[in-house]
């Protein structure tokens, strides 16, 4: 599949880098804190740059952010990894999703898939990015590959926050077409209205419990 025009840059953008503990205390104590903010550690296993780190996560912001989902990225691993190692290898609670980008697809995922996320109908806090499906699907789509990673991120983590299915239309499409690449050259690719209202109340509904979790 070919997309005609070829996606403009993403321009100089800059990750929100908080350690996930810091964030976690200030954002349950502090009433400016929205309930919708989802915190994901990203654990880069694939070398990827910083410049392709920058693009990935601001994409996956920019997605999400349609929905009104708010992202802090805390880097575990890889070019920009600045968290704590302490902050990284506890168990992620509620509106915490960890995120990890691999060198290559697992033996069991089907051939064409980009992605996974470990998720039950609730929901979960682990995906996955294939970063080498990816790269050889940036050609067919004529999408920039940072732009693609991003779009895979945002995917995956919104099955995290709504669970297994995929959709007819949409970010949360099984199958990407060319029309669907077309939008993605253009960050026109976004939850449903549905969907996203879905989202945040899941995030919304796991705030309190989060707070209780500390007391």
């Amino acid at each position: 599949m070919e997309v005609s025009d070829y996606p403009p840059q993403i321009g100089a953008m800059r990750t929100r880098t908080l350690p996930l503990t810091i964030f976690s205390t200030a954002c349950l104590t502090a009433a400016s804190c929205s309930a919708q903010t989802l915190v994901i550690g990203l654990y880069d296993y694939a070398n990827l740059s910083a410049k392709e780190i920058v693009g990935l996560t601001e994409t996956a912001d920019l997605v999400l952010a349609d929905s009104g989902i708010h992202i802090v990225w805390v880097q575990c691993r890889g070019t920009m990894a600045v968290a704590p190692a302490a902050d990284c290898e506890a168990e992620p609670q509620a509106n915490h999703i960890v995120l990890r980008l691999l060198p290559n697809r697992p033996s069991k995922s089907s051939e064409d898939a980009m992605g996974f996320a470990d998720v039950t109908a609730g929901g979960g806090n682990y995906a996955s990015v294939f970063v080498p499906a990816v790269r050889a699907q940036e050609a067919g789509f004529g999408v920039a590959f940072d732009l693609l990673m991003g779009y895979v991120a945002a995917h995956e983590i919104g099955h995290c926050l709504l669970g297994p299915k995929h959709s007819d239309t949409g970010l949360m499409r099984g199958f990407w077409n060319r029309k669907d690449a077309g939008e993605i050259s253009q960050l026109g690719l976004h939850l449903t209205k549905q969907q996203a209202r879905e989202a945040v109340a899941r995030l919304t509904s796991a705030e309190p419990a989060a707070i209780e979790s500390t007391r």
